[in-house]
């Protein structure tokens, strides 16, 4: 083995070696195409539930707005309720003192 010289083991590298180099260079590649492509898809995964998001947003924001318009409504019976009521308590006091 102490007679190997340079070119010989030069020519093993070139022919164990640099084969196997080339393979992982080549899957190394492939895998990178696999992570762009990944990538992309995560983008466009983001993009749409961004999408969903505001979408949630803006409904919240129209029920939001609907319930604020029954509150009021409700608040606006409720005042004319209470003052049926009173209504109906004056006249029951004025047929009670008109009825005796």
């Amino acid at each position: 083995m102490a007679g190997l010289t340079v070119a010989a083991v030069r020519k093993v590298i070139q022919e164990l070696i640099t084969p196997d180099m080339q393979v992982i260079k080549d899957r190394l590649a492939g895998l990178e195409g696999e992570v762009k492509g990944l990538h992309g898809e995560f983008k466009g995964l983001y993009s749409e539930i961004k999408r969903l998001d505001d979408r949630i947003d803006n409904g919240l924001g129209s029920v939001k707005s609907e319930i604020a318009s029954v509150r009021t409504e409700l608040t606006f019976t409720n005042k004319r309720l209470d003052e049926a009521l009173e209504i109906r308590e004056r006249l029951a006091t004025l047929e009670a003192k008109v009825g005796h």
